[in-house]
């Protein structure tokens, strides 16, 4: 089945998702790296911190245990989490995890660093969570590449989409995890050109107001073109990044990082 394909209650929404899978085109781009880098395996236990919807989660736990995390219910994920036994759903601040120590093998972040106010402190008690040697796999937004009017309405954008800091450099979502103990092991742009493009787009059709409705459209047309972005070579720029890095040993403080 596509990526995203969870369970509904109702069986017209359930057909229209196995036939379709999830209809945001940013996450369907990123998923075969984000994946590839968590290189889920049988005995693994993963945390998947600001789940959203929990279609990660849900992928995620048809291979492996998995605990999706997030602020606030959604009373979709919790009927599918029910259904899945591997996978469990709670609410959760991030920065306050309810979870012993060095519980996880392995910690997703899917655009969540740019979310939160502290993206040390959020980084500090991922750390305390995994174990030794445990991976961090996450993504982050860089500048638009191709609708550069978006990289002059960040601050529109921001408030839109509730983040805080919005946007990271390369070099310095680099420097955050280095100076927090972490080693990158891999780092790639997804999606990259094709995929880029189609995206930027999409976002100034959102950020213009756009329906709801209009958006599925666009993911129905757009999809199929941008199905061809994960053929482009991996040194290819695109507007975001998909960082896997591991945990380094030895005491680590909270922050430096963004402090809103």
């Amino acid at each position: 089945m596509p990526f995203g394909s969870i369970p509904r209650k109702s069986a017209f929404k359930n057909a229209i998702q196995k036939l379709v899978g999830a209809p945001l085109l940013i996450r369907r781009l990123q998923a075969p790296a984000i994946m590839r880098m968590l290189d889920c395996r049988k005995g693994d236990l993963i945390l998947d911190l600001g789940c959203g919807e929990g279609y990660f989660a849900y992928e995620i736990g048809k291979q492996c245990r998995c605990v999706a995390v997030d602020l606030q219910r959604n009373r979709k994920l919790l009927y599918a989490a029910q259904r899945l036994p591997r996978l469990s759903y709670t609410l959760a601040d991030g920065e306050h995890l309810p979870f012993k120590s060095g519980m996880f093998d392995k910690i997703l972040l899917s655009s969540i660093l740019q979310m939160v106010g502290s993206d040390g402190d959020l980084l500090f008690e991922c750390d305390r969570v995994l174990k030794p040697e445990g991976i961090i796999v996450l993504t982050v937004p860089e500048a638009y590449i191709y609708v550069k009017a978006l990289n002059q309405s960040k601050h529109l954008l921001n408030r839109r989409f509730g983040a805080t800091k919005g946007y990271y450099r390369r070099e310095e979502i680099m420097a955050l995890l280095k100076s927090s103990g972490h080693a990158v092991s891999a780092a790639e742009y997804a999606p990259k050109r094709i995929g880029s493009l189609l995206y930027e787009l999409q976002l100034r059709c959102r950020w213009l107001g756009r329906s709801a409705l209009a958006e599925l459209l666009y993911f129905l047309a757009a999809y199929p073109l941008a199905y061809f972005d994960r053929f482009d070579h991996l040194g290819a720029r695109g507007c975001e990044l998909v960082i896997k890095a591991v945990k380094g040993s030895g005491p680590k403080s909270r922050g430096p990082g963004n402090d809103t």
